[in-house]
């Protein structure tokens, strides 16, 4: 992540998160089969599951909300600054985001604080 944060602590924050919160795990298995369904550039799981800065981002953004909802705000908004530095999508950590998302490249995306995003949306490139 960063000298500030480092990778080993972000990985405990990540397991932390999850264990906290299935319905996190449940929203990344339903993203990744949008992908999957609607992503003509995806020919598996693995790929983009690995690979597609899109479905990292989003699943970044998850972990950020998640700590915003529970008073870790601070941090919520490090891991925003470094999702917008990683993978070229600005995704504040108070948005509400559904399940089934397909973001396609992730490339100048950005969600704002007050944006709803609902269930099994797609998107593509420098959506504001």
């Amino acid at each position: 992540m960063s000298e500030s944060l480092p990778s080993t602590l972000v990985r405990e924050l990540i397991d932390e998160t999850m264990a906290a919160n299935p319905e996190i795990g449940q929203a990344v298995r339903k993203d990744l089969q949008a992908v999957f369904d609607r992503d003509p550039a995806s020919h598996g799981y693995l790929t983009p599951f690995l690979y597609f800065k899109g479905f990292h981002a989003l699943q970044s953004y998850r972990i950020a909300h998640w700590l915003w909802t529970h008073d870790r705000r601070v941090l919520a908004v490090h891991l925003q600054n470094r999702i917008s530095e990683i993978f070229g999508a600005d995704i504040h950590p108070a948005a509400t985001i559904g399940a089934g998302i397909m973001m396609d490249h992730g490339t100048s995306v950005v969600i704002g604080e007050t944006a709803v995003i609902e269930d099994n949306v797609s998107m593509l490139h420098e959506v504001t």
